[in-house]
């Protein structure tokens, strides 16, 4: 009995049809995370022009005018967000402390990216007494307590803006390598490797074209989620004095000399905290979001 005397259109019995490249990029697109995108693009933009966007200097001490509450508690236009404690503008230390929590979750990510990567695939291309020795050494330092021994090397180094980025590329570099060695594996065994292998392609060759760019969407994803745990750990070790030293503006020493006027000016640590949480969140969602259009298991058919 054929489909049209079953009463069956032909276009159904073939099934739904196969979604275009345009149809598929909304699909993808369509869940992107605009909010996030538009706090950490707010957040970007503060950090890159911040010296032209500052109302005032961040780091020039008014004692005339400390302690002014933001606007809708009494505050002026002038200061929209207040003075701390030296009459210093708060508005203008968030949008420096922005500047430098991107510069160093930025360098972090980069130097961390770059030196986890190169190991990984130096492990897992090569295998054998290299691969041992490197993935040994990689379970080492996943299994420190790492913020714990960040507080104790920058406390022993002294605190500076270059010795807290070399501390947490030296800490960090192990997730990107235990994460992409499996990847390395994985790719070197696929037939393409082998068949590449067997027409006489070099190490070199076969690791620029075959390698490299298929961990590059897994190493975006790492990367993405790593930005926001270095700015939370650096907050962390400003507040604790061990970050970038004062009178620098950082979201981490603001929260620290916003603590003891809670009462006294609760803002001091309420805008500090949420410039990090909304970061981080927005960072984290992003992430998240990126992992779904890059990991081919979350792509949609």
């Amino acid at each position: 009995m054929t489909q049209e005397a079953q009463g069956m259109p032909q276009s159904a019995a073939l099934g739904p049809r196969p979604r275009t490249a345009v149809a598929r990029t909304w699909n993808r697109l369509r869940g992107m995370p605009l909010l996030p995108l538009a706090i950490l693009a707010v957040v970007v933009f503060a950090g890159i022009f911040a010296p032209f966007i500052e109302p005032h200097d961040p780091d020039h001490p008014d004692l005339l005018r400390n302690l002014q509450p933001p606007i809708g508690f009494g505050g002026a236009w002038s200061y929209p967000f207040g003075t701390d404690s030296l009459g210093r503008d708060v508005l203008s230390r968030l949008i420096d402390g922005a500047r430098i929590s991107l510069f160093v979750g930025l360098a972090v990510v980069i130097g961390a990216g770059g030196l986890g990567t190169l190991l990984a695939v130096v492990a897992g291309y090569f295998r054998g007494a290299v691969d041992v020795v490197i993935s040994r050494v990689t379970d080492v330092f996943l299994a420190v307590p790492f913020l714990l021994v960040a507080i104790s090397v920058v406390g022993a180094l002294g605190a500076s803006t270059q010795n807290l980025i070399l501390v947490l590329v030296f800490m960090t570099w192990s997730g990107y390598t235990r994460v992409l060695r499996g990847e390395v594996l994985r790719i070197r065994d696929a037939d393409y490797v082998k068949l590449a292998q067997v027409a006489g392609c070099g190490s070199l060759r076969i690791l620029g074209r075959h390698i490299l760019p298929n961990i590059v969407n897994p190493l975006i994803i790492l990367a993405t989620l790593q930005l926001s745990a270095v700015i939370i750990i650096e907050a962390s070790l400003s507040f604790l004095g061990l970050g970038v030293p004062p009178p620098q503006a950082t979201w981490g020493g603001m929260l620290s000399a916003g603590k003891d006027y809670i009462g006294v000016n609760n803002a001091l640590v309420i805008l500090p905290g949420l410039a990090i949480a909304l970061t981080c969140l927005s960072i984290n969602l992003i992430g998240d979001w990126l992992r779904r259009v890059l990991d081919p298991k979350f792509r949609a058919l």
